[in-house]
């Protein structure tokens, strides 16, 4: 998992020691490291500005024990092919817009609402890579009036789990 908030431009992104010349990180050595990792699932998230260029290079309700949950987890993985996936806040040739009512970036809010699961739709208490997209997606775009468009790319599976709802 790697996780990035923060400035960006095309085709880097810009960490917090950037002095206007060196230190940036740029897109293809994230992607070099990937391509390197012999993970079996691998989640690229991003929220800055430009970041969609980094994908040019490649029951709810019920009680549940903690513990049926987390096998439940794990058993998702297990069903799953390995895979790379970039969720990324914006395209490469947009921004990435913050919000001062939220406090942070728009994308990262969805984000970690999402991961909460609130983007568990069939209400399995597995949120996967493809229901967090759907979810960032649709309220990113209605939040920003469309100016920001959030992008899901790689090789992966999209039942790939990426967390699960806490009862």
């Amino acid at each position: 998992l790697f996780y990035f908030s923060g400035h960006g431009v095309d085709g880097a992104f810009v960490p917090v020691d950037f002095d206007g010349f060196n230190n940036k990180l740029f897109h293809e050595e994230v992607k070099a490291v990937f391509d390197a990792s012999n993970a079996k699932f691998k989640i690229c998230i991003a929220d800055a500005c430009h970041s969609g260029s980094l994908n040019g290079l490649a029951a709810r309700g019920s009680v549940t024990s903690a513990s049926s949950v987390i096998a439940n987890y794990y058993k998702a993985f297990d069903e799953v092919k390995s895979g790379t996936a970039l969720l990324l806040s914006s395209k490469a040739e947009e921004t990435s817009l913050e919000s001062s009512g939220l406090r942070q970036g728009i994308f990262s809010h969805f984000l970690m609402r999402g991961l909460r699961g609130e983007a568990d739709r069939n209400k399995n208490t597995v949120v996967t890579i493809d229901e967090l997209y759907a979810f960032i997606y649709s309220n990113v775009r209605a939040h920003t009036g469309n100016w920001q468009t959030p992008v899901l790319e790689g090789n992966y599976d999209k039942r790939m789990p990426v967390s699960i709802v806490r009862q």
